[in-house]
């Protein structure tokens, strides 16, 4: 994209294709744009992505025609709604974008919110809350590719929701998201190597991540560095276990957080569904956290 678009011109376009009012700008970055507005008077998050130039241009409209299509399928509590389609902007002077719409939610990214380890009660709701989302991705056939801070949000009530599925993967469908291992460094597993083989088990290692992350302050496989090297270490080096830097981590804690971060595939959860059941047995940790407690 040559050039930024005027806030102005994408709220009067806004306006115009999604009948959304009230838009209140929150983010930009790059070429996307979020912002706060109302669609038939409840709140609601709109999102735009503006279109690259030349052939990138198609892999951003699949990105989001792909993100929306997820969300529309998926139905559950744990992750964000999507209230509208994909619709293409164009602007003047040939720019064009992509935009829609998706449930509000309150409270903040979480990666906001690690400036401090946390408690084990806030880490065992966000393996929760999370796992059942998981299992509502996996049921389909769908894994999320990218579980990082920046894609979960942690709610006012202390609860959490997943979003942002844009480089996800459909099991049936490889051909609509083609076989490159994309996903946030520091937040990958070891079947993002290039040449691995991303599955629903690839999610539940960057859950594990995440609540590795959240208690120690540390990435258990350290991301930084050349890329190559960060690779090898995802490939050869086992994670710390957990109870080596929290050492009066409750027992049902400690072993879920290290079984989803073994290296080998078959040693963890093989999907959300199974780390549900395996966290509904430990009701004194995790029980009460769930949708149907």
């Amino acid at each position: 994209m040559s050039r930024q678009i005027p806030l102005n011109e994408v709220t009067a376009a806004l306006t115009a294709s999604l009948s959304v009012a009230a838009l209140e700008p929150l983010a930009q970055g790059g070429q996307k744009y979020v912002f706060k507005g109302k669609l038939e008077n409840a709140e609601a998050a709109v999102k735009v992505v503006l279109l690259p130039d030349g052939p990138d241009s198609v892999y951003v409209l699949e990105r989001a025609q792909r993100e929306v299509e997820v969300l529309a399928t998926i139905d559950s509590p744990r992750v964000v709604r999507v209230l509208s389609e994909v619709v293409e902007i164009d602007f003047d002077g040939g720019a064009q974008a992509v935009a829609w719409v998706e449930e509000w939610l309150d409270g903040s990214d979480m990666r906001k919110n690690l400036d401090k380890t946390w408690d084990y009660a806030r880490c065992a709701r966000l393996i929760a809350n999370i796992g059942e989302a998981l299992a509502a991705f996996h049921d389909l056939e769908v894994v999320h590719r990218d579980l990082s801070p920046a894609n979960v949000r942690e709610l006012s009530d202390g609860s959490f929701s997943l979003m942002d599925p844009g480089l996800a993967r459909h099991l049936a469908k490889t051909a609509l998201t083609g076989l490159f291992q994309p996903g946030t460094p520091g937040h990958r597993s070891p079947e993002h190597v290039p040449g691995g083989d991303i599955q629903p088990v690839s999610d539940i290692f960057a859950l594990g991540i995440l609540a590795f992350l959240a208690l120690t302050g540390a990435h258990p496989i350290d991301p930084s560095g050349a890329e190559d090297d960060y690779y090898r270490r995802l490939r050869e080096y086992d994670s710390p276990k957990i109870e080596t830097i929290c050492s009066d981590i409750p027992t049902a804690l400690r072993d879920v957080i290290n079984r989803c971060l073994q290296r080998q595939p078959a040693r963890r959860f093989l999907d959300g569904q199974e780390l549900v059941e395996e966290l509904q047995i430990h009701k004194q940790v995790f029980g009460s956290y769930f949708i149907n407690a």
